[in-house]
């Protein structure tokens, strides 16, 4: 990737949820400590209010004189777990330029947000449609173990937080358009302040089913739709995005509450 663009006047949201995941969550905002300086982002943190262990108020406030970070607290526990009604609520209150739509157990090599910033300003500056990226995931064992050896009830800094999730890593995988990989420009995209009509939001219920965010799907299709075809980012970005892989509630048939 070449360096040759000045990227001082970009500006990013990373929107997440984190509910049980805060330990993955220290991994990803560690990774995002790293990155380099000159790239202005922020990350919006949408969560249950005393959920989790340690709790997502105690990681915010561990890592908010070091990243720039918007808590998002909900304490309507349907909302939450109805990812595209949560992600409304995101997309409404975005405040910069770019938009991306990620997941809290997601690892950035150090560069990722100066070369992505590189590449949206130079090719997508515009954009009516949706960028993403693939990514590198982990044996979910093997992630769990070292996740486990690193993290625990406190919140915490992991130091090279990406070359440890990194020696883990598998091949890469693209899933065009996948929710943890979800990029529009807030200004141009005819998303309508909306993920997903919260009326047709097909979203799977945690307490009657399992998770199932249906609404990512319904994003991409009118993301097609009316912004046209989804765009790859180059293979630099999903060589250098690690996922820390984990079990999911279709693996059991039922909603997991299990700290990961």
């Amino acid at each position: 990737m070449k360096e040759n663009l000045n990227s001082s006047g970009f500006d990013i949201t990373i929107a997440v949820q984190c509910h049980n995941f805060q330990r993955r969550l220290c991994w990803m905002l560690s990774s995002l400590c790293e990155q380099r300086k000159n790239v202005r982002f922020v990350v919006d943190i949408a969560f249950l209010a005393g959920n989790g262990s340690p709790s997502t108020e105690a990681i915010i406030s561990f890592f908010h004189d070091k990243i720039a970070i918007k808590a998002s607290p909900f304490s309507d526990y349907q909302i939450l777990s109805k990812r595209g009604l949560l992600r409304n609520h995101q997309l409404v209150s975005c405040q910069t330029e770019w938009l991306l739509f990620s997941d809290c157990d997601m690892v950035y090599h150090p560069k990722f947000m100066h070369y992505l910033s590189l590449e949206l300003t130079r090719y997508h500056s515009n954009a009516t449609y949706m960028v993403s990226s693939g990514r590198r995931t982990t044996p979910i064992d093997l992630a769990n173990q070292l996740v486990d050896e690193n993290t625990g009830p406190h919140p915490c800094m992991i130091k090279n937080a990406y070359n440890k999730a990194f020696t883990l890593a598998l091949a890469p995988t693209y899933s065009i358009g996948a929710g943890y990989s979800q990029i529009i420009n807030v200004k141009h995209a005819p998303h309508h302040n909306c993920y997903v009509n919260p009326k047709r939001n097909r979203d799977w219920d945690w307490g009657s089913r399992f998770q199932c965010a249906r609404s990512d799907l319904q994003f991409r299709r009118s993301m097609v739709k009316h912004g046209g075809q989804l765009r790859r980012l180059p293979s630099w970005f999903r060589h250098n995005l690690v996922h820390l892989n984990h079990y999911r509630d279709r693996n059991f048939g039922r909603h997991i509450e299990d700290q990961r």
